[in-house]
């Protein structure tokens, strides 16, 4: 049996990919429920911030729920128009980038999170539209700001673009 003779070894082709990138479409339809989409068809409509309250122990939840999480029972219709004014009572930045499955990049807020202890003693969190971290504070009274937009309306929270501060 004859040898081989030494031969350099063939490079191995590597493969090649083909990459093509597209967008695909993503076309949900869910029922929100009776409560949360009452909360969502107040907030597009009207420009409410509503919830409900509880038979037993008379406290608000929003949003809107089926069951109070304090008593374990049937919180009913008995639905309350929230103000849309309040005093932040506790607030925070978000200071490392978010990762958005959706899109697959990394985005950061600017707005600060806020805790808003709403006129009528209930607690509501959304963003501020202040950025100065020097001007944020704790007790600095705000006010819900609305999309203006009646066809971009219909994400329930996400319709008040944020709460601007309104006075001293």
């Amino acid at each position: 049996m004859a040898k081989a003779s030494p031969k350099k070894k063939a490079k191995e082709k590597e493969p090649e990919y083909i990459h093509v990138k597209f967008d695909m479409p993503r076309h949900y339809n869910w029922s929100t429920g009776k409560h949360l989409g009452h909360f969502y068809a107040e907030a597009k409509e009207n420009k409410k911030i509503v919830g409900n309250r509880c038979p037993q122990c008379k406290e608000i939840r929003v949003p809107p729920t089926v069951v109070c999480p304090k008593c374990k029972v049937e919180m009913g219709w008995d639905l309350v128009e929230l103000p849309q004014t309040g005093t932040v009572y506790q607030y925070t930045y978000l200071v490392m980038p978010l990762w958005d499955p959706h899109y697959g990049e990394k985005w950061a807020n600017p707005y600060p999170s806020a805790i808003i202890l709403l006129d009528n003693d209930v607690f509501y969190r959304h963003r501020l539209e202040e950025t100065d971290k020097d001007k944020v504070k704790v007790g600095m009274r705000v006010q819900a700001v609305w999309k203006e937009d009646y066809e971009e309306r219909g994400e329930g929270p996400a319709d008040i673009l944020y709460f601007k501060e309104i006075g001293k």
